[in-house]
């Protein structure tokens, strides 16, 4: 195949077999119209031949013309004999030399006109295959982008927890657009890599069938110029990358300080942010600035040795010529012909360029993406037939990657239709043990399971959606109030989807919007209060109808009202589920069957509110410090 030629990166190789219909037809069309190109050549030589030989006097041929005075000197007879003789000799043939003449015009005219028809022929066709060429390729070219990004999306999707906490959003971001472009050239490195040499080869075929004295010159420059397009592409490579690392960089701050921009504001931060952001567009320069002096490099330096052999061959020309053996139709088909050799170095000059930013493209994507591991879950294929919703934690450890200790030992059940507050400061392990149980993670010792079933052996998608999940912080979509309702359960209908609103409350809010359900809410749900995104949170939970129920503090983003009307509706909804509460919240806690208190995280009291205030240990004394005024509600 072509790109083995190139030795490709076979990855990159599998990912231009899926476009393999339209990048041959593209590419059969390239094939084309260089070789039409390269055809222009011969016909050149053959029009201006016809050209010379239409003139009353043929110029197209250097034959030397013998003189009074030569043939004088190699007869050895005087100038004025010599003369008459010429003259009798003239006078004599005039009218076979007229006749011979007027039919050496009259051919040449006749083959002037076939040559002038073939030029229309060799366009016409080349119209038809240079529009074939942009357009295939320009379709290869878009769904080798479009599939890249559907499949690196994909990827995404599986990757695990941790990659999103170490990976800033706007290096990813950077990654899918960025990259992505860079990767699409390879549609035109192939073009190049074809178009180039066919056309190099083919015109120097030429330039041997017309003088292979001349060929032998322009062959001379070959190597040369294979080493310094070899060199500065290797440079080319390095420079590349370093300008994709800097733009990803750059995405990235520009996407947080966006993102930031309340927090910016209100800490006076403008300044601050800008000459950072200004530091890393000017890093970037100077990364783009020596890609661009490596690019703009070859091109020149391609045809500076194009000049160079095109000035040697021109000399060469003018001896050939002096010594007879050189018509004028050759110099310009010949001429032509070099120019033809130097455009075919040129794109092999850009093919090497582009070859080496889209290794550099490909590197990248597949070593921030694409060869990332999945998510290091042995996912099970089992599920259960019905789900009762029992959570067990049985010696449950865990240990994040950079060694810091989140669990250690801990059990607990939580039992079908009860709930479970986990109380505790910041860092004690509450966030760990819900994402625990969502299996973004899996434990470093220990079993976790659901009715029984360890939730290694369950089917993760089936897992996942036996939970409704309400986090502290709620994350809308650009989308409408229903779309983000209905991602809790894609397929439900308006019935189920606005009872779900109604329990949660949503209704109260979307009444007086001018669309109602199919308010646009625009990114992240800016139009919304902290408030009603935290009710649409809710309403995403109830459609679900789910067996277990996470919550992280669910009415903390709610006023009084609010969270009355809420605290009702999932007191309704929570009967007969299972209920895991991260509770921020003494008077949340005091509502739940059970509390566990972490520490460090371990658990260090569990039991009912009334089981732990008779105690009188640890949840005793934050509750009495609460009651008391001494201790604010909110635990971390």
């Amino acid at each position: 195949m072509v790109w083995r030629l190139f030795r490709l990166d076979r990855r990159l190789v599998d990912d231009l077999l899926a476009q393999k219909r339209s990048l041959s037809l593209g590419l059969a069309c390239v094939i084309g119209t260089s070789i039409l190109t390269a055809a222009t050549i011969p016909l050149t030589e053959w029009a201006i031949r016809s050209i010379g030989n239409a003139a009353p006097i043929a110029v197209d041929t250097i034959t030397p013309k013998v003189g009074d005075q030569d043939l004088a000197r190699e007869l050895g007879i005087p100038v004025e004999r010599a003369r008459e003789a010429l003259s009798r000799i003239e006078n004599a043939s005039a009218p076979e030399a007229k006749l011979a003449k007027t039919r050496r015009q009259d051919s040449a005219i006749r083959e002037l006109g076939y040559a002038c028809l073939l030029v229309v022929l060799i366009f016409g066709v080349k119209y038809f295959l240079t529009r074939g060429q942009a357009f295939y390729l320009g379709r290869a070219g878009a769904r080798l982008a479009s599939d890249l990004r559907i499949r690196l999306f994909s990827k995404l999707q599986r990757l695990p927890m941790r990659y999103f906490n170490e990976k800033r959003v706007g290096a990813i971001q950077s990654a899918l657009s960025n990259d992505v472009v860079l990767y699409q050239n390879a549609v035109n490195m192939i073009r190049d890599g074809l178009d180039g040499p066919i056309k190099a080869v083919l015109a120097l075929g030429a330039i041997f069938f017309i003088k292979w004295q001349l060929a032998l010159v322009a062959l001379f420059f070959v190597p040369i110029l294979a080493i310094l397009v070899h060199r500065n592409g290797q440079r080319m490579k390095a420079a590349q990358s370093d300008v994709q690392e800097d733009l990803s960089t750059l995405t990235a701050m520009t996407n947080e300080a966006l993102g930031g921009t309340r927090v910016v504001k209100a800490f006076a931060a403008e300044d601050r942010i800008k000459d950072i952001y200004s530091g890393l567009v000017e890093r970037t320069f100077g990364s783009q600035m020596k890609a661009t002096r490596r690019f703009a490099q070859l091109r020149p330096m391609v045809e500076f040795m194009g000049a160079v052999s095109l000035a040697i061959i021109l000399y060469f020309c003018g001896w050939l010529a002096r010594w007879g053996d050189l018509q004028i139709s050759q110099i310009l088909a010949m001429t032509l012909a070099l120019d033809v050799i130097n455009q075919g170095a040129r794109a092999m000059a850009n093919m090497n360029n582009t070859y080496n930013q889209v290794q550099a493209a490909s590197d990248r994507l597949h070593r921030e993406v694409l060869d990332v591991d999945p998510e290091q879950l042995e996912s099970g294929a089992k599920t259960l037939p019905s789900t009762v919703g029992q959570i067990e934690f049985r010696d449950v450890s865990f240990t994040y990657p950079d060694g810091t200790v989140a669990l250690d030992r801990i059990s607990f059940t939580i039992e079908p239709g009860t709930s479970l507050a986990l109380v505790g400061p910041s860092g004690a392990g509450k966030s760990t043990i819900a994402d625990l149980i969502l299996r973004f993670y899996d434990p470093t010792d220990g079993q976790i399971l659901l009715d029984g079933v360890d939730i290694r052996e369950l089917d993760l998608t089936w897992l996942r959606r036996q939970y409704g999940v309400v986090p502290q912080q709620t994350f809308l979509f650009a989308g409408t109030i229903a779309d983000n309702i209905r991602l809790g359960l894609p397929d439900a209908d308006d019935h189920q989807m606005r009872t779900a609103a109604d329990a949660s409350h949503v209704d109260a809010f979307v009444e007086r919007m001018p669309d109602g359900y199919e308010t646009e809410l625009g990114e992240r749900g800016v139009r919304l209060s902290g408030g009603e995104m935290q009710r649409l949170a809710i309403a995403r939970a109830i459609l679900r109808d789910p067996k277990v129920l996470l919550m992280d503090e669910a009415t903390s983003n709610l006023d009084a009202v609010s969270e009355k009307l809420v605290t009702d509706a999932l007191e309704k909804f929570m009967p007969g589920r299972t209920t895991l509460f991260i509770a921020h919240r003494l008077t949340t806690a005091s509502r739940a069957t059970r509390i566990a208190v972490l520490r460090r995280g371990e658990i260090v009291e569990i039991g009912t509110h009334e089981e732990l205030m008779a105690r009188g240990l640890i949840y005793a004394g934050m509750y009495k410090a609460f009651l008391s005024g001494v201790l604010g509600e909110e635990l971390g």
